[in-house]
């Protein structure tokens, strides 16, 4: 892969690296895969600047060897982290409206971005371009006042990306207030249900902020030379042959594969890693234990959780479950289990822990499923891991990835249909759905497929795939200086 690497520094006209500002929204499905590709870009020899916001900043400092504005070697590059203060605790009330939020980050963001394109242009490091991710559109308008190019990385499916994108322009019919069950008809996408389209484009949605938050970056689209999305083309080729026509979309992913293979003690994750969970999955027979995670924000109702851990005791399978403390901004309770289920992990059959090492626990051999609230990081990381799922949307994106799980990639089964259907999934059903997911002909056909995508998204981050080739691309564009328009 030296190759692309060369191919910048012959055309590039200074004797200083490339060098690439990457600004993400806070949150870990926000901040892993784009830290990911920030790793991808400094491995060819370029100097990366990750910034994001002090609050985010801090949990990360914790967890990893950052000290800000140090350059750390990755690959022939080099990353460096630098946080800005957005002037609100973590406690203020504030951020409970995430529309009034997004609106103080804005102001906020544009003014410390530009300080720090400004600083680093006084020290003959200038920016080349701006990459950014979904919530944070005004990282464009910086770009554009600068005059540097600007990408956005898309941290969804592009299934998903052609519902927004469809929605901004008025092309497609979506649900309205006075026809809130309309079928969605998206180009090479499966007729979506009213509740299996992304939730915030539903009239229904509580989560109005979030849209608008996220159609900011479709007004902004002629603004980019390239969307990344990190997702492969074997996955989803259809709609990404489709999209390509209307707008530069290019596949990088899976970007956690790729990542993984660079030597860095960087990573985006706030807690500390530790081997607890690989040494207890170690004692543990093949395909034997079902994952539980429902990631840093998705939360399920008190009653759901009860259920859940009732069904797992039920179906007699070993389990490891991660609870983490939800958000504070979320104003509800940590989730309490049964004391059934600790007495049971107590006895050895099970382990209950806050944070896990997500990838290496999927690429565990006594991983059997997984139960997951489908975003799609941990879509992602389960297709490329090759195991199966068992589905617990709730809203967002999470409702359109149990579809393409359990109907296109044929690897999960369903156990909800999301936030909207208000109904508790009782323990019968939950452990019927776990055993099917493990034990006899359906569990083994899932296997089947989830191995196939494994193999697929080896296939498309391998030297000369699909998103190898799509990403040196990319960087060919950094190295002779991108023209917009």
């Amino acid at each position: 892969m030296g190759s692309t690497s060369e191919m910048v520094f012959e055309s590039s006209p200074s004797p200083n690296p490339i060098h690439v500002m990457l600004v993400s929204f806070q949150g870990q499905g926000h901040v892993n895969p784009l830290l990911r590709l920030g790793k991808l870009i400094a491995s060819k020899g370029l100097l990366v600047t990750f910034v994001t916001t002090e609050l985010w900043g801090k949990k990360m400092r914790a967890a990893n060897k950052i000290v800000d504005g140090e350059l750390k070697p990755v690959g022939s590059g080099s990353i460096r982290f630098e946080f800005f203060d957005e002037e609100w605790a973590e406690e203020d009330d504030r951020r409970g409206d995430f529309l009034v939020y997004v609106s103080h980050l804005e102001n906020i963001g544009k003014r410390e971005v530009s300080k720090l394109v400004r600083r680093y242009e006084e020290m003959n490091e200038p920016v080349s371009c701006l990459i950014n991710n979904p919530f944070i559109p005004w990282v464009c308008h910086v770009a554009e006042e600068f005059n540097i190019p600007c990408a956005v990385l898309w941290v969804q499916s592009c299934a998903c990306f052609s519902a927004y994108y469809h929605y901004q322009n008025g092309s497609v019919s979506f649900p309205t207030e006075t026809e809130p069950e309309l079928d969605v008809k998206l180009p090479c996408v499966p007729i979506l249900k009213h509740d299996e389209i992304p939730s915030f484009l539903h009239p229904s949605s509580r989560f109005a902020g979030f849209r608008q938050a996220i159609l900011g970056q479709f007004k902004n689209l002629n603004k980019s030379f390239c969307v990344l999305i990190d997702s492969f083309d074997a996955l989803e080729q259809e709609v990404i042959d489709y999209m390509s026509n209307l707008c530069p979309v290019k596949t990088v992913g899976p970007l956690f594969k790729v990542a993984k293979t660079l030597t860095s003690d960087v990573s985006g994750d706030i807690c500390k890693p530790t081997d607890q969970c690989l040494e207890w999955l170690d004692s543990k027979p093949k395909s034997s234990v079902v994952y539980i995670s429902f990631g840093t924000v998705a939360y399920l109702r008190q009653e759901q959780i009860e259920e859940i851990a009732h069904g797992v005791l039920k179906s007699g399978l070993s389990f490891l479950w991660v609870i983490r403390p939800p958000p504070h901004d979320l104003k509800v309770e940590t989730h309490v289990l049964p004391q059934e289920l600790r007495e049971s992990s107590d006895k050895g059959n099970g382990m209950i822990v806050d944070w896990c090492p997500q990838e290496q626990v999927l690429a565990h051999p006594s991983v059997a499923c997984f139960v997951t609230h489908c975003g799609w990081n941990s879509t992602m990381e389960s297709l490329s891991s090759g195991v199966p799922v068992v589905c617990c949307p709730l809203w967002g994106d999470q409702v359109t990835n149990a579809v393409y799980l359990i109907d296109v990639f044929k690897t999960g089964v369903r156990l909800g249909r999301g936030a909207t259907e208000e109904r508790v999934v009782p323990r019968e059903e939950v452990a019927e759905k776990l055993l099917e997911a493990t034990v006899g002909e359906k569990a083994e056909e899932l296997r089947k497929n989830a191995l196939k995508w494994k193999a697929e998204s080896e296939a498309a981050v391998a030297p000369g795939g699909s998103s190898d080739k799509n990403f040196r691309e990319f960087v060919e564009k950094l190295g002779v200086g991108v023209t917009k328009g």
